[in-house]
C-alpha cells in the first residue's frame, strides 16, 4: 500500500500548504500546531454513494490503510441520493478542520453543475482537491443467461423496441447508456439507480435487461459466472477483466478525495 498513499500524501502536503496562505497571520499559529498533531481524533469519509459500490469499496479499502498508518479510526459515512449532491451538500456543511474528507466522482464536480438548478454545494468554493483515487472503466453487464455478444442485445433491441430497460447510476453513466442507445440504433427505456450495488442486483433480478456498471461491482458477478459482459475502450486493456471484451462505445469516471476548503490538509 505504500506506493499508493506516498503520491497521495505529498499532493495532501500542497493542499494544506495552499489553505495555509488564505488564512490571517494570526491564525496560522494554531493551525500550525494542530497540523502537527494531526490527526489525533477520529476522521470519516462522506461518500455520495449506497455501501457496496466502487466508491465505497474504494473509501473503506483507503480508509483502512489510513487508520493503520495513523493509529486512528477513519470512518465511512453513506450519504446516498440526489446524484451525490446529498452527500456533498454534507461534505461543505463541515468544519475545514481535516477531519471530514469527501469521495466525490466526475458527476459531482463537473456533471451536475451543469444539469441540475439551485445545486445546494459550489463544487470550486466548497471544496479542496487532495488526490486522484481511481479511474473507472464501465462495463456493459447483462444476465449470463441473455445475449452472449453486443451484437446479440443489439439485435434483440431492435426487434423489441422500447420494451427493454436499461439500467444506470450517475449522470456520467446515464448519458454514456443514452450515448451506447443512440449510437447503437435502439430504443430502450432507461432506469436510474442510486448506485452500482442496486445496479448489479436488478440486472440478476432481471429487473433491468441490461446495464452500464462499474467494474468494481461487476467484476465479481463475472468471474461468478452470474452476468455476461462488454467493456468499453475508454482507457483501453482492462487488466482487472482481461476476459472482458471490446466494444465501440468509450466512458469512463474518475473518482477523487476532496475536503472543505481551509483543511488540515
Amino acid at each position: 500500500m505504500t506506493p499508493l498513499l506516498a503520491p497521495a500524501s505529498r499532493l495532501f502536503a500542497i493542499a494544506f500548504a495552499v489553505a495555509l496562505a488564505h488564512e490571517p497571520t494570526s491564525a496560522q499559529e494554531p493551525l500550525d500546531s494542530d497540523a502537527k498533531s494531526y490527526p489525533n481524533r477520529t476522521v470519516r469519509i462522506i461518500v455520495p454513494f449506497p455501501p457496496g459500490g466502487p466508491a465505497d469499496i474504494v473509501a473503506r479499502f483507503v480508509g483502512q490503510k489510513m487508520s493503520e498508518d495513523w493509529g486512528q479510526p477513519v470512518v465511512i459515512e453513506n450519504r446516498a441520493g440526489g446524484n451525490t449532491a446529498i452527500g456533498a451538500q454534507a461534505a461543505a456543511r463541515s468544519s475545514p478542520d481535516g477531519y471530514t474528507l469527501f469521495a466525490p466522482m466526475d458527476t459531482t464536480m463537473v456533471m451536475n453543475p451543469l444539469v441540475i438548478p439551485n445545486l445546494p454545494y459550489d463544487p470550486l468554493k466548497d471544496f479542496a482537491p487532495i488526490t486522484l483515487l481511481t479511474k473507472n472503466m464501465s462495463l456493459v453487464v447483462v444476465r449470463s443467461q441473455g445475449p452472449k455478444t453486443i451484437k446479440e442485445l443489439i439485435a434483440k433491441a431492435k426487434a423489441n423496441p422500447g420494451r427493454l430497460n436499461m439500467g444506470a447510476g450517475t449522470i456520467t453513466s446515464r448519458l454514456g447508456a443514452l450515448l451506447f442507445a443512440k449510437t447503437a440504433g435502439i430504443d430502450v427505456q432507461l432506469v436510474p439507480f442510486k448506485g452500482s450495488a442496486e445496479i448489479g442486483q436488478a440486472v440478476l433480478a432481471g429487473t433491468v435487461d441490461f446495464a452500464l456498471d462499474s467494474t468494481g461491482t461487476s467484476l465479481p458477478l463475472i468471474q461468478g459466472g452470474h452476468t455476461a459482459r462488454w467493456r468499453n475502450t475508454a482507457i483501453g486493456h482492462c487488466p482487472s477483466c482481461p476476459i472482458c471484451p471490446a466494444s465501440a462505445w468509450p466512458l469512463n469516471c474518475r473518482g477523487s478525495t476532496k475536503a472543505p476548503p481551509g483543511s488540515l490538509w
